[in-house]
Protein backbone atom coordinates (compact mmCIF):
# COMPACT_ATOMS: atom_id res chain seq x y z
CA UNK A 1 0.00 0.00 0.00
CA UNK A 2 1.17 3.51 -0.84
CA UNK A 3 1.37 5.43 2.47
CA UNK A 4 1.09 8.81 0.73
CA UNK A 5 -2.27 7.73 -0.65
CA UNK A 6 -3.33 6.39 2.75
CA UNK A 7 -2.28 9.63 4.44
CA UNK A 8 -4.30 11.66 1.93
CA UNK A 9 -7.33 9.45 2.66
CA UNK A 10 -6.82 9.84 6.42
CA UNK A 11 -6.70 13.64 6.27
CA UNK A 12 -9.69 13.93 3.90
CA UNK A 13 -11.68 11.61 6.18
CA UNK A 14 -10.82 13.67 9.27
CA UNK A 15 -11.32 17.08 7.65
CA UNK A 16 -14.36 16.09 5.57
CA UNK A 17 -13.06 18.24 2.73
CA UNK A 18 -10.61 17.86 -0.14
CA UNK A 19 -9.75 21.56 0.06
CA UNK A 20 -8.93 21.45 3.77
CA UNK A 21 -6.95 18.25 3.30
CA UNK A 22 -4.88 19.90 0.56
CA UNK A 23 -4.11 22.83 2.87
CA UNK A 24 -3.15 20.48 5.71
CA UNK A 25 -0.87 18.41 3.50
CA UNK A 26 0.57 21.45 1.68
CA UNK A 27 -0.24 19.98 -1.72
CA UNK A 28 -2.74 20.90 -4.42
CA UNK A 29 -6.36 19.73 -4.34
CA UNK A 30 -5.94 17.81 -7.64
CA UNK A 31 -3.01 15.94 -6.03
CA UNK A 32 -5.24 14.96 -3.10
CA UNK A 33 -7.97 13.85 -5.49
CA UNK A 34 -5.44 11.82 -7.48
CA UNK A 35 -4.26 10.01 -4.31
CA UNK A 36 -7.82 9.09 -3.34
CA UNK A 37 -8.73 7.99 -6.88
CA UNK A 38 -5.58 5.82 -7.12
CA UNK A 39 -6.39 4.11 -3.82
CA UNK A 40 -9.99 3.43 -4.83
CA UNK A 41 -9.04 2.16 -8.29
CA UNK A 42 -6.35 -0.15 -6.98
CA UNK A 43 -8.75 -1.90 -4.63
CA UNK A 44 -11.83 -1.40 -6.84
CA UNK A 45 -14.03 0.20 -4.19
CA UNK A 46 -15.40 3.55 -3.06
CA UNK A 47 -14.09 5.16 0.13
CA UNK A 48 -16.16 8.37 -0.03
CA UNK A 49 -19.60 9.56 -1.10
CA UNK A 50 -19.31 12.90 -2.86
CA UNK A 51 -21.96 15.59 -2.45
CA UNK A 52 -22.27 19.37 -2.68
CA UNK A 53 -21.27 19.84 0.95
CA UNK A 54 -18.09 17.76 0.70
CA UNK A 55 -17.43 14.07 1.24
CA UNK A 56 -18.64 11.41 3.67
CA UNK A 57 -17.19 7.99 4.34
CA UNK A 58 -18.61 4.75 2.99
CA UNK A 59 -18.78 1.77 5.33
CA UNK A 60 -15.41 0.45 4.18
CA UNK A 61 -14.08 3.99 4.43
CA UNK A 62 -15.13 4.11 8.10
CA UNK A 63 -13.25 0.85 8.77
CA UNK A 64 -10.17 2.05 6.90
CA UNK A 65 -10.15 5.31 8.87
CA UNK A 66 -9.90 3.39 12.16
CA UNK A 67 -6.93 1.43 10.83
CA UNK A 68 -5.22 4.48 9.33
CA UNK A 69 -5.52 6.36 12.63
CA UNK A 70 -3.67 3.53 14.35
CA UNK A 71 -1.01 3.39 11.63
CA UNK A 72 -0.19 7.10 11.77
CA UNK A 73 -0.31 7.12 15.57
CA UNK A 74 2.40 4.45 15.48
CA UNK A 75 4.33 6.53 12.94
CA UNK A 76 4.20 9.51 15.32
CA UNK A 77 5.34 7.27 18.17
CA UNK A 78 8.27 5.97 16.08
CA UNK A 79 9.25 9.52 15.16
CA UNK A 80 9.15 10.55 18.81
CA UNK A 81 11.32 7.56 19.76
CA UNK A 82 13.95 8.38 17.16
CA UNK A 83 13.94 12.07 18.06
CA UNK A 84 14.26 11.28 21.76
CA UNK A 85 17.14 8.93 21.08
CA UNK A 86 18.87 11.52 18.91
CA UNK A 87 18.57 14.02 21.75
CA UNK A 88 19.55 11.31 24.29
CA UNK A 89 16.26 11.44 26.13
CA UNK A 90 16.03 7.66 25.78
CA UNK A 91 17.94 4.69 24.38
CA UNK A 92 20.54 2.29 25.75
CA UNK A 93 24.31 2.57 25.94
CA UNK A 94 25.90 -0.90 26.16
CA UNK A 95 29.34 -1.06 27.77
CA UNK A 96 31.87 -3.80 28.45
CA UNK A 97 34.87 -3.44 30.77
CA UNK A 98 37.61 -5.56 32.25
CA UNK A 99 36.94 -4.19 35.72
CA UNK A 100 34.51 -1.74 37.34
CA UNK A 101 37.14 0.53 38.89
CA UNK A 102 37.40 3.18 36.18
CA UNK A 103 34.29 2.63 34.09
CA UNK A 104 31.85 3.20 36.96
CA UNK A 105 32.86 6.86 37.62
CA UNK A 106 32.53 7.58 33.89
CA UNK A 107 29.08 5.97 33.83
CA UNK A 108 28.06 8.03 36.87
CA UNK A 109 29.07 11.26 35.11
CA UNK A 110 27.29 10.16 31.91
CA UNK A 111 24.06 9.37 33.76
CA UNK A 112 24.18 12.70 35.54
CA UNK A 113 24.22 14.43 32.14
CA UNK A 114 21.85 12.00 30.38
CA UNK A 115 19.64 10.54 33.15
CA UNK A 116 17.08 9.01 30.79
CA UNK A 117 19.58 6.83 28.90
CA UNK A 118 19.65 3.24 30.11
CA UNK A 119 23.09 1.72 30.77
CA UNK A 120 23.97 -1.93 30.25
CA UNK A 121 27.34 -2.94 31.76
CA UNK A 122 29.17 -6.26 31.32
CA UNK A 123 32.34 -7.06 33.29
CA UNK A 124 34.62 -9.77 31.91
CA UNK A 125 38.17 -10.65 30.93
CA UNK A 126 39.87 -9.07 27.90
CA UNK A 127 38.87 -11.88 25.55
CA UNK A 128 35.19 -11.54 26.46
CA UNK A 129 35.27 -7.74 26.22
CA UNK A 130 36.90 -7.89 22.77
CA UNK A 131 34.47 -10.54 21.52
CA UNK A 132 31.45 -8.55 22.69
CA UNK A 133 32.73 -5.39 21.00
CA UNK A 134 33.45 -7.06 17.65
CA UNK A 135 30.09 -8.86 17.74
CA UNK A 136 28.38 -5.48 18.35
CA UNK A 137 26.91 -6.70 21.61
CA UNK A 138 28.26 -3.51 23.20
CA UNK A 139 28.79 0.04 21.93
CA UNK A 140 31.88 0.91 23.97
CA UNK A 141 34.56 -1.04 25.81
CA UNK A 142 37.24 -0.19 28.36
CA UNK A 143 39.90 -2.84 28.78
CA UNK A 144 43.53 -3.41 29.70
CA UNK A 145 45.79 -4.02 26.71
CA UNK A 146 44.87 -4.06 23.04
CA UNK A 147 46.15 -5.61 19.81
CA UNK A 148 45.59 -3.33 16.83
CA UNK A 149 42.48 -4.06 14.80
CA UNK A 150 41.53 -2.03 11.68
CA UNK A 151 37.86 -2.17 12.67
CA UNK A 152 38.38 -0.58 16.07
CA UNK A 153 39.31 2.87 17.31
CA UNK A 154 41.52 2.38 20.38
CA UNK A 155 42.32 5.38 22.59
CA UNK A 156 44.97 4.95 25.34
CA UNK A 157 43.14 6.06 28.45
CA UNK A 158 45.06 5.16 31.61
CA UNK A 159 48.50 3.83 32.48
CA UNK A 160 48.91 1.75 35.65
CA UNK A 161 51.89 0.34 37.51
CA UNK A 162 51.99 -3.39 38.15
CA UNK A 163 52.64 -3.94 41.86
CA UNK A 164 53.20 -6.86 44.21
CA UNK A 165 51.09 -7.43 47.30
CA UNK A 166 51.26 -9.82 50.24
CA UNK A 167 49.40 -10.39 53.51
CA UNK A 168 50.15 -8.32 56.61
CA UNK A 169 51.83 -11.28 58.32
CA UNK A 170 54.41 -11.66 55.54
CA UNK A 171 58.02 -10.71 56.50
CA UNK A 172 57.99 -7.96 53.86
CA UNK A 173 55.04 -6.33 55.59
CA UNK A 174 56.42 -6.88 59.09
CA UNK A 175 59.70 -5.15 58.15
CA UNK A 176 57.94 -2.27 56.38
CA UNK A 177 59.59 -3.08 53.05
CA UNK A 178 58.25 -0.92 50.21
CA UNK A 179 60.00 -2.29 47.12
CA UNK A 180 61.62 -5.50 45.93
CA UNK A 181 63.65 -6.76 43.02
CA UNK A 182 61.91 -9.03 40.54
CA UNK A 183 64.26 -11.90 41.40
CA UNK A 184 63.05 -11.93 45.01
CA UNK A 185 59.71 -13.29 43.83
CA UNK A 186 61.39 -16.55 42.70
CA UNK A 187 61.47 -17.61 46.37
CA UNK A 188 57.78 -16.91 46.96
CA UNK A 189 54.58 -18.84 46.45
CA UNK A 190 52.95 -16.87 43.66
CA UNK A 191 49.20 -16.56 43.02
CA UNK A 192 48.32 -15.35 39.52
CA UNK A 193 45.29 -14.68 37.38
CA UNK A 194 44.46 -16.90 34.40
CA UNK A 195 46.84 -16.89 31.37
CA UNK A 196 44.55 -14.48 29.48
CA UNK A 197 45.15 -11.79 32.10
CA UNK A 198 47.00 -8.82 30.57
CA UNK A 199 48.68 -8.06 33.92
CA UNK A 200 50.00 -11.62 34.07
CA UNK A 201 51.25 -11.42 30.47
CA UNK A 202 53.15 -8.19 31.21
CA UNK A 203 54.72 -9.77 34.29
CA UNK A 204 55.71 -12.96 32.45
CA UNK A 205 57.42 -10.95 29.70
CA UNK A 206 59.47 -9.12 32.32
CA UNK A 207 60.51 -12.43 33.90
CA UNK A 208 61.55 -13.82 30.51
CA UNK A 209 63.60 -10.68 29.79
CA UNK A 210 65.56 -11.25 33.02
CA UNK A 211 65.75 -15.04 32.47
CA UNK A 212 63.77 -15.69 35.65
CA UNK A 213 61.76 -18.90 35.91
CA UNK A 214 58.95 -17.69 38.15
CA UNK A 215 55.82 -19.82 38.09
CA UNK A 216 52.56 -19.64 40.03
CA UNK A 217 51.65 -22.19 42.68
CA UNK A 218 48.00 -21.20 42.27
CA UNK A 219 45.89 -19.70 39.46
CA UNK A 220 42.63 -17.89 40.18
CA UNK A 221 40.32 -16.51 37.50
CA UNK A 222 38.68 -13.82 39.64
CA UNK A 223 40.64 -10.77 40.85
CA UNK A 224 38.44 -10.62 43.94
CA UNK A 225 39.20 -14.25 44.80
CA UNK A 226 42.91 -13.69 44.15
CA UNK A 227 42.87 -10.77 46.57
CA UNK A 228 41.20 -12.85 49.26
CA UNK A 229 43.71 -15.70 48.77
CA UNK A 230 46.64 -13.32 49.20
CA UNK A 231 45.02 -11.63 52.21
CA UNK A 232 44.64 -15.08 53.78
CA UNK A 233 48.39 -15.71 53.44
CA UNK A 234 48.23 -18.32 50.68
CA UNK A 235 50.88 -16.54 48.60
CA UNK A 236 52.03 -13.33 46.93
CA UNK A 237 50.07 -11.69 44.12
CA UNK A 238 50.63 -9.21 41.28
CA UNK A 239 48.04 -6.70 40.17
CA UNK A 240 47.60 -3.42 38.32
CA UNK A 241 47.68 -0.71 40.96
CA UNK A 242 44.22 0.61 40.10
CA UNK A 243 42.62 -2.78 40.78
CA UNK A 244 43.93 -3.07 44.32
CA UNK A 245 41.37 -2.00 46.94
CA UNK A 246 42.48 -0.28 50.11
CA UNK A 247 42.54 -3.02 52.71
CA UNK A 248 44.62 -3.27 55.88
CA UNK A 249 44.97 -7.03 55.40
CA UNK A 250 47.47 -6.61 52.56
CA UNK A 251 50.80 -4.85 52.03
CA UNK A 252 51.78 -3.34 48.66
CA UNK A 253 55.30 -3.22 47.19
CA UNK A 254 56.75 -1.69 44.02
CA UNK A 255 59.13 -3.64 41.76
CA UNK A 256 62.35 -1.63 41.76
CA UNK A 257 64.36 -3.02 38.86
CA UNK A 258 61.73 -3.20 36.09
CA UNK A 259 59.16 -0.70 34.88
CA UNK A 260 55.97 -2.70 34.62
CA UNK A 261 52.76 -1.03 33.52
CA UNK A 262 49.47 -1.81 31.85
CA UNK A 263 47.47 0.50 29.57
CA UNK A 264 43.70 0.82 29.64
CA UNK A 265 42.08 1.53 26.25
CA UNK A 266 38.72 3.04 25.37
CA UNK A 267 37.46 1.02 22.41
CA UNK A 268 34.76 1.66 19.81
CA UNK A 269 33.99 0.12 16.44
CA UNK A 270 34.96 2.74 13.85
CA UNK A 271 31.76 2.34 11.89
CA UNK A 272 29.71 3.10 15.02
CA UNK A 273 31.89 5.95 16.30
CA UNK A 274 29.59 8.70 15.00
CA UNK A 275 26.46 7.38 16.67
CA UNK A 276 25.03 10.12 18.88
CA UNK A 277 25.12 8.01 22.03
CA UNK A 278 28.71 6.88 21.40
CA UNK A 279 29.92 10.43 20.74
CA UNK A 280 28.21 11.63 23.91
CA UNK A 281 29.86 8.91 26.00
CA UNK A 282 33.28 9.74 24.54
CA UNK A 283 32.76 13.43 25.35
CA UNK A 284 32.02 12.61 28.99
CA UNK A 285 34.81 10.01 29.24
CA UNK A 286 37.43 12.46 27.95
CA UNK A 287 37.29 14.29 31.29
CA UNK A 288 38.60 11.15 32.99
CA UNK A 289 41.45 10.45 30.59
CA UNK A 290 44.98 10.65 31.98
Amino acid sequence: MNLSQLRAFNVVAREGSLTKAAEYLSISQPAVTAHIRALEERYELSLFRRNSRGVTLTEVGEDLLKISVQIFALEDKASELLSATKELRSGTCRIAAGSPYFIVPIIAAFQEKYPEVHIGLNIGNSQKVTADLLAEKVDIALQTGWEENPLVEAIPFYRHRVVVFCCQNHPWSQSGKRQIKLSELSREKMIWREPQSITRQVFEKACQAKSLNIKPTMEIASRESLFEAVAAGLGVGIVSSHELPKDQRVHVLNIADVDLETIEYLLTLKRRRELRIVRAFHDVAERFRR
